[in-house]
Order: structure tokens, then C-alpha cells, then sequence
């Protein structure tokens, strides 16, 4: 009965878990939109409901470290997310991700552009737990 129950209990979170609130670590690569890659690292992310917010720790292509903070919210399977006090200087940089589709070579995750001040950037990330 005891399995039962814990098993019972697990399926109920795995189903309802992205609504609670919670933390998740998202591998994220940022690309310019030429396809040379700018940074790659970790973003730790906050989530409540459909809102979340936290921090990143890139680690950039000169060798040098890229942190910002950032906040956003999940509407019909898009993420929209504000990146904020940006340490490389990019201003209003705000990216729009979705699942990948299509034949996209990357099938797990999240892909979209951010623009920043009319700079275009190619960010994936992956969920780690997905």
C-alpha cells in the first residue's frame, strides 16, 4: 500500500509540478544571429505558476564571465523573458522561446531570438530533468 501510495504521489507532481512554485537549472548557449556562439552556461530559474525570474552565470567566448538577471512568463508554450543588468552592456534585450518544430536539428528545450537594442541574438537552452 505504501508503494501505492508513493507512487501516486509522484504521478501527481510529474503532472502538476510546472504549476508549483520551484527552482530548475537551464543549460543556455547565446549565439549572435551569425552563428558564432557569444556564451554558454548556467541560468538558475525561480519559478511561480506561469512567472519565473533568476540569475545567470555565462561563461563568454573571450573566456571573461556574462551575468545578467532575468524575468519572464510562459503564455501558450512561449517563454518571454526580460534580460536584465546584462555585464557585457546589452540593453532592452528580450527573448521569445518556444519548443523547438519543425526539423530543427535541437529536439528537446527551448529556442528563440533575443533582440537587444537592434542586435539579434540565437539563444537555446535545455531544462535539465527534460
Amino acid at each position: 500500500m505504501r508503494m501505492l501510495t508513493l507512487a501516486s504521489t509522484a504521478a501527481v507532481l510529474a503532472l502538476v509540478g510546472p504549476a508549483l512554485a520551484g527552482s530548475e537549472t537551464w543549460l543556455v548557449t547565446e549565439e549572435s544571429s551569425s552563428g558564432i556562439k557569444g556564451a554558454q552556461g548556467n541560468w538558475t530559474v525561480n519559478i511561480d505558476g506561469d512567472k519565473f525570474s533568476g540569475a545567470a552565470v555565462m561563461q563568454a567566448n573571450n573566456g571573461g564571465e556574462l551575468t545578467y538577471k532575468f524575468e519572464g512568463a510562459i503564455a501558450n508554450g512561449v517563454y518571454t523573458v526580460t534580460m536584465n543588468d546584462r555585464s557585457d552592456g546589452k540593453k532592452r534585450c528580450v527573448w521569445s522561446g518556444h519548443a523547438p518544430a519543425g526539423s530543427s536539428t535541437q529536439k528537446k528545450g527551448l529556442i528563440g531570438y533575443a533582440e537587444c537594442e537592434g542586435e539579434k541574438l540565437i539563444l537555446r537552452a535545455a531544462i535539465l530533468g527534460q
